[in-house]
């Protein structure tokens, strides 16, 4: 690339969204989380499914939490069994990521297709800073000891046996750092974006094995031969609705999840549930309903403001959790509350997810066939349950015109 100014590069091209992942801050005020973990000095190998394919990508890395600069020494990118290819960052194989910031790297010559995995290995030469990650990803990572990255400037020796050692890394359940994965390739159907917490975000599904209800959202869509669909999944496990919690609120984050993925056209929304759970826990009194179906509402106002059609989705049942905050108290009757809402207006779609998932003997609780077996999370058949909920009119209708909607939608 000597010569060449590898911003430049980009000018002539659409780039769009083919993956991405909402990322939260390490909280030590979290310990049921899966912990962050030094990577100091070691190879850290990920992959993410991408949902839409091109002839280049460039990688988006945070460190959008961390107190300190991050160096990564050196990033390569694969799909299946390919040679791995070097993304740079300014020309340079050493990304320097300061903190507070996110870094998108330079165009990387790597066909894709939607449906691939893209293999990311990551050399960190020192102490990383707090995480920027997401946890319980339901894929796993691996880490090595030393530098194991593919390196395209080694000798001409045949190096596979660096690549393919029999040491196989130590599992690990995030992602970490990787924000988007951007391709060349314009949007040409739906962009729809699943918004939410740890039920969008899939925790209780089988992990590698793309079983998230985004992931059969996708696969129906595909199924109803809708070209060029991508769902992309935003879910944050331990987010709250109004207020902070894991990561910034859904209201908070919904500028960088939502709004700034330019080719998006839709977004279905599901939250509230740990807006419940969260005040038991913390001995504060139940949220107020409408103050929950307001955020919703809000949140549909603001998408369609930017001609991105809104989906609401209705709160799941918790009631035969096997953690008390999500069943004790008047949470039910909150729920009940916030879901007759949302199912009242008229302005938007509706996604039910709460009867989709709901005991028809017992409304109030998860069927058994639909439960992860906590009594909160759907497992894959639950996930599938959810992606049926959806709407697909809804979906496949162009993307809405921005024109004026009423400020509380009725009821």
């Amino acid at each position: 690339m000597t010569g060449v100014d590898p911003l430049a590069m980009t000018t002539t091209r659409t780039w769009t969204t083919a993956h991405l992942a909402a990322l939260a801050p390490a909280d030590p005020g979290f310990p049921f989380l899966p912990q962050p973990v030094d990577f100091a000095g070691r190879t850290v190998r990920q992959a993410v499914r991408l949902r839409r394919g091109g002839t280049a990508l460039r990688l988006e890395l945070s460190n959008e939490y961390g107190d300190r600069p991050m160096v990564v020494e050196r990033i390569t990118v694969a799909t299946g069994d390919g040679p791995a290819r070097l993304a740079l960052l300014h020309g340079a194989a050493r990304w320097t990521i300061p903190a507070g910031a996110t870094a998108t790297g330079d165009p990387v010559d790597l066909p894709t297709a939607a449906g691939d995995d893209l293999h990311v290995e990551c050399f960190l030469p020192g102490p990383v800073p707090a995480a920027s990650y997401l946890h319980s990803y339901q894929r796993t990572g691996r880490h090595l000891p030393g530098d194991r990255a593919d390196r395209d400037d080694r000798d001409d020796r045949d190096d596979r046996d660096d690549r393919t050692d029999n040491d196989p890394g130590t599992p690990f359940p995030s992602l970490y750092w990787l924000a988007r994965v951007l391709v060349d390739a314009p949007a040409q159907g739906p962009v729809v974006i699943a918004y939410g917490d740890s039920i969008t975000q899939g925790v209780g599904t089988s992990s590698d094995t793309e079983q998230r209800y985004p992931d059969h959202l996708q696969r129906r869509l595909d199924a109803a031969g809708v070209a060029g669909a991508v769902v992309l999944n935003a879910g944050l496990g331990g987010n709250r609705l109004l207020t902070p919690g894991v990561g910034p609120s859904m209201v908070q984050r919904f500028a960088r999840d939502v709004l700034a993925v330019p080719e998006a056209t839709h977004v279905v929304l599901m939250g509230g549930i740990n807006d419940v759970a969260t005040a038991y826990t913390a001995g504060e009194p139940p949220p107020d309903p409408a103050a929950l179906a307001g955020a919703l509402f809000a949140l549909a106002i603001r998408a369609h403001a930017r001609g991105i059609r809104p989906v609401l989705g209705t709160i799941t049942p918790s009631g035969g959790s096997r953690f008390d905050s999500f069943r004790a108290g008047s949470n039910e009757e909150v729920r009940q509350a916030v879901n007759k809402a949302v199912a009242a207006q008229d302005e938007w779609a509706v996604a039910d997810f709460g009867a989709a998932l709901g005991d028809p003997a017992d409304p109030t609780r998860l069927a058994a066939l639909f439960d992860s077996g906590d009594g909160v999370h759907p497992g894959d058949a639950g996930a599938r349950a959810l992606a049926a909920a959806v709407p697909l009119d809804a979906l496949t209708a162009p993307a809405d015109p921005v024109r004026p909607v009423r400020s509380r939608p009725r009821r």
